[in-house]
């Protein structure tokens, strides 16, 4: 997938895509607070976890720096 943020494009490799979604988002609480790349979490209606990503965060850990 393509993503947009701060002026960059930047392509991200996945295994599924759900689609366009509406969901709520939670924290991963104090013991995941640090877990680089990912921002949140969501319970699926089927009742699958679904993590969401940090998209600055992970443009963040992959950027190379000049």
């Amino acid at each position: 997938m393509i993503v947009h943020y701060a002026g960059q494009k930047v392509a991200l490799a996945a295994d599924n895509l759900l689609g366009d979604i509406q969901v709520v988002i939670k924290s991963l609480g104090k013991m995941y607070k640090d877990l680089d790349g990912v921002s949140g979490a969501t319970i699926l209606g089927d009742g699958a976890v679904a993590l969401v990503i940090d998209v600055p965060g992970i443009i963040k850990m992959f950027q190379i720096t000049k």
